[in-house]
């Protein structure tokens, strides 16, 4: 049997790291090549089975150097112009990306409609690798006409790379949310709403713009989606939202005040717990209503927390047989899993590396 090789592109970074171990621990028959754009790096952990590869997703090809071999590619870096993306459809190598904020989201999946896929493609950049939307879909397949909202605790003492913050560096974007009554237009940072977080944290969450907005539609038992968000510290949400209200955030957009924004969001600690709860309202088969509340909460943190949401993924595609591989096409971190057959295995995947999950 010929040994399979997951290219994790990033992975020298906290999430990549952790990808790769996960993975490494879990299948022993597994090779991992860990991607980045330093030859000669010292791979994080030690291992007879992990090895290094240069990888550059802003070079023109990211891929000329993996070799002839990768099963999988799990993309844990920013590939802001899809030239990581491209070069693994090119090569009909199986893709999981778990990077994109929703513009770039939404392009990637226009340029992928008019190119002809030999391998799927997974985007799973809903929030924590799409683990978000995944519980969402796993409690909501028996209801109807279902509203999902999904509410974040960020810490601000959380272990982050660099590339994490990208997503909330998009503070005067507007973007669109789906309503029983239509599609709407809002910002990000408003319309807050008053949540519980399991850990008793009681504070307002604010809207944000991410993918699970637009893949949690797709099935089309559930209505509408709505995310929003809040740290665990007041002071810094409230200045946040201040700054937005204000239209300062919007004075210091572009590139001239990039570090400086950066500097506001990106301030990593050395780890703390991270928190969703999600709230689902429908309409069982008899058309009685129904309410739903997952508590997800991960006291390793939102890093370790979003590893795990790729890593899910990852074990789909890794134990998909030979002679029936999965379809080529564009997929969602919700569509992978059969969740009438797998709910319980993939409740118990991710408990068994400490994340709490109650109802």
């Amino acid at each position: 049997m010929i040994r399979k090789l997951v290219l994790i592109v990033g992975g020298y970074g906290e999430v990549g790291r952790q990808i790769a171990q996960i993975l490494h621990d879990r299948h022993p028959d597994l090779d991992i090549a860990l991607g980045g754009r330093s030859p000669g790096k010292a791979a994080p952990f030690g291992s007879g089975r992990v090895q290094t590869v240069v990888v550059d997703n802003n070079a023109e090809d990211p891929l000329l150097y993996a070799g002839d071999n990768v099963s999988l590619i799990i993309n844990a870096v920013n590939d802001l112009q899809d030239r990581l993306l491209l070069s693994a459809v090119r090569r009909r190598i199986p893709l999981i990306d778990i990077t994109r904020w929703t513009e770039i989201f939404q392009q990637a999946i226009t340029k992928l409609k008019n190119t002809e896929l030999h391998a799927p493609v997974v985007l799973s950049s809903g929030w924590m690798a799409g683990t978000a939307s995944l519980f969402a879909m796993l409690n909501s397949t028996s209801l109807q006409n279902v509203s999902v909202h999904i509410h974040a605790l960020y810490s601000v003492r959380d272990k982050a790379g660099p590339d994490s913050v990208a997503y909330m560096d998009r503070m005067n974007v507007p973007f669109y949310i789906t309503e029983p009554k239509g599609s709407r237009l809002v910002f990000p940072m408003t319309d807050p709403v008053k949540v519980q977080f399991p850990n008793g944290y009681e504070t307002k969450c604010y809207r944000l713009g991410t993918p699970d907005h637009v893949t949690l539609l797709k099935p089309g038992h559930i209505d509408s989606a709505s995310f929003r968000i809040s740290f665990d510290n007041k002071a810094s949400t409230y200045a946040l939202v201040g700054l937005v209200k204000s239209g300062i955030w919007k004075r210091i957009s572009g590139d001239r005040f990039r570090s400086l924004r950066r500097s506001l969001l990106y301030n990593p600690g050395t780890g703390s717990t991270h928190h969703i709860l999600i709230h689902l309202n429908g309409r069982d088969h008899n058309g009685r209503s129904v309410e739903r509340r997952i508590a997800i909460s991960d006291p390793l943190g939102q890093t370790h927390l979003t590893a795990l949401g790729a890593a899910v993924q990852a074990e789909k595609l890794l134990r998909t047989s030979e002679d029936k591989p999965l379809a080529p096409g564009i997929y969602y971190p919700e569509d992978l899993p059969d969740v009438r057959m797998d709910k319980s295995a993939i409740i118990h995947f991710f408990e068994q590396y400490g994340v709490h999950i109650s109802h």
